[in-house]
């Protein structure tokens, strides 16, 4: 349909304007094609068959679009729009479908918007250029709902009404000449009660939208305006009046079905929108919800279910945990044994030939002998302190008479490095806890000797008890999408095992834990924890006051030292899986 004042307002303005982009969005169920169109110009629009086809003339245009065809598109029902200057002062734009499809245009300042029935599901939005301007989608009157109040539009939302905007001041106006005045403004019908009389109205608008206008007047007043959805007619009515006629109003009971979610998740957001007379449950074999309450209550229900019953993004977490274990690892030491043929012997270190009888045959003794008379010496160094499977050994031996000195010169030297790398990866839905864990329950076994009595008294039996204590790679994480797109984690990871410990108390667990909350980008790797543990130690053993000498101290004593280092790293890579993908 075209405006004759606008039709006029074109012709005087002497010049075309620009068709700058085209963007097509999803409203609710429904897609919309925005044109953006700087300036005043009017439109026309009809179909064709063969194929389905939407054919829109925008008049007192020319085309300032990036290219003509766009052939890649195929969202919310439509394949591919085709646009071109079709005249001097013509721009047409050619969208084809998938199929017929009924359709509504609006012409606001600036736009032109084009809104569609969408029978192929949620999409993502599409647009010419990057710059093209993207308005927030109109909310739509319910039409399965007969009363849709006016006041519900008031509640807190992101979203703004695309109504036409009006401007205009009351002073002392009585309320029928209000309504009128929006009525002819809007184009719509609206019909007071008998009791809406006597009321005047002092308001100044600025630049707001008709509808967003009228309803904060009625609230004013104590006034709501419901809709009519197959007509569209608003009713106009006392608040008071509306409450009680809400009292008697028949119950009626619908079923919903929740797609995304879960019907006891929903049930709880839903039951403060309910009147006192109504009631809710849920079923949890087909998942969803049974409410039985007046129309207003169920076209709230309906309107919170657009908002609430959407897919919910998944995220992947892909995490790095790695685990190197360094130990270097020294021993030296030098040890004696001092034997005598025919005297007295210490065999722990070496065997010896001694001629005990006076035959002059000498015999290998294997075992310690002590001769009490006669004059002998025998004498052991560091014996019990020696290096445990040297890598180095070096004997010496020296004979005196007949006595020898036999000395073991042993060193050890040996680097170990280990390394351990687990990646956990699991994907989880948003707001939703994950956890994963890679490992073992490590069952502990745990006596109670006094659950039979003390000394065993009344002929019980200590008992015994298992509990399992889970190890190995463990990792719990919350993530939350932010509107711009980053990933607020809430992420524990840990590795644990267990070992045998020094004493009789059975087994110790070693455990490296981190539990932190950070905000990352899409696909960025974040280091979450770094640890460095280094354990350096050095024991001495040897021949008691010599191996303090100076110098010569070395001699007589062993030497082991120790250096174990462990490094703990993780690292955590979010990514959004994204459905609809381009």
């Amino acid at each position: 349909m075209i405006s004759t004042v606008a039709l006029l307002a074109a012709l005087l303005s002497g010049g075309s304007e620009p068709v700058t982009a085209l963007t097509v969005v999803p409203n609710n169920g429904r897609t919309d094609i925005l044109i953006s169109v700087k300036g005043n110009v009017t439109f026309r629009d009809f179909t064709m068959e063969g194929p389905h086809r939407l054919i829109l003339d925008v008049m007192n245009a020319r085309h300032a679009l990036p290219r003509d065809n766009f052939t890649d598109v195929n969202r919310g029902g439509i394949l591919t729009v085709r646009t071109s200057q079709y005249s001097d002062d013509i721009v047409r734009i050619v969208v084809e479908l998938n199929q017929p499809t009924k359709y509504t245009i609006r012409q606001y300042e600036g736009t032109i918007r084009i809104s569609m029935e969408n029978h192929f599901g949620d999409f993502d939005p599409w647009e010419t250029a990057a710059a093209a301007p993207m308005l927030e989608p109109e909310v739509p009157a319910f039409e399965t709902s007969r009363f849709t109040s006016l006041a519900l539009r008031l509640q807190p939302t992101p979203q703004q009404s695309q109504e036409a905007r009006i401007s205009i001041t009351f002073i002392n106006t009585p309320i029928a000449d209000v309504l009128f005045t929006f009525a002819d403004f809007s184009g719509r019908s609206i019909v007071p009660s008998s009791q809406v009389t006597g009321m005047t109205v002092t308001a100044e608008i600025k630049n707001q939208a008709w509808d967003d206008a009228l309803a904060a007047i009625l609230r004013q007043q104590g006034l709501r305006g419901d809709e009519d959805g197959p007509s569209g007619i608003i009713r106009v009515d006392l608040l008071t009046n509306i409450n009680l006629a809400e009292e008697t109003e028949p119950l009626r009971t619908e079923i919903y079905r929740i797609n995304y979610g879960t019907a006891a998740e929903v049930l709880a957001a839903i039951t403060p929108l309910q009147t006192t007379r109504g009631n809710s449950s849920e079923s949890p074999g087909t998942n969803t919800l049974i409410v039985t309450d007046i129309e207003r209550v169920h076209a709230a229900i309906r309107s919170l279910l657009i908002e609430l019953d959407r897919p919910t993004p998944q995220v992947m977490i892909s995490a790095k945990i790695i685990f190197v274990n360094r130990t270097d690892l020294k021993e030296f030491g030098i040890v004696y044994d001092l034997k005598d043929s025919q005297g007295n012997q210490f065999s722990d270190l070496t065997p010896a030939l001694a001629d005990l009888d006076g035959d002059g045959e000498f015999e290998q003794l294997d075992e310690t002998v002590v001769l009490l008379g006669g004059n002998s010496i025998a004498a052991l160094g560091n014996a019990t302190a020696r290096v445990a499977a040297p890598t180095l050994r070096l004997l010496t031996s020296l004979v005196i008479g007949r006595h020898t000195l036999v000395g073991f010169i042993e060193a050890l030297e040996s680097s170990n490095l280990s390394e351990i790398q687990a990646a956990p990866s699991v994907t989880v839905a948003d707001n939703h806890e994950a956890r994963l864990q890679v490992g073992e329950r490590t069952p502990i076994r745990v006596i109670d000797a006094a659950a039979g009595g003390a000394g065993g008294v009344g002929g019980g039996f200590p008992q015994a008890t298992v509990s399992f204590e889970e190890t190995g790679i463990i990792l719990t994480t919350t993530p939350h999408i932010t509107a711009d797109g980053h990933i607020l984690l809430d992420i524990e990871a840990e590795r644990s095992a267990a070992d045998f410990a020094d004493s009789d108390i059975g087994l110790i667990f070693r455990r490296q834990i981190t539990n932190t909350r950070l905000l990352v980008r899409d696909g960025e790797t974040v280091v979450i924890a770094a640890l460095t543990v280094t354990e350096r130690s050095e024991v001495r053993a040897g021949v008691p006051l010599l191996m303090n000498l100076p110098v010569i101290g070395r001699l007589f004593r062993i030497t082991r030292s120790s250096e174990i280092q462990r490094d703990l790293m993780i690292l955590v890579t979010p990514h959004i899986i994204r459905s609809n993908a381009n």
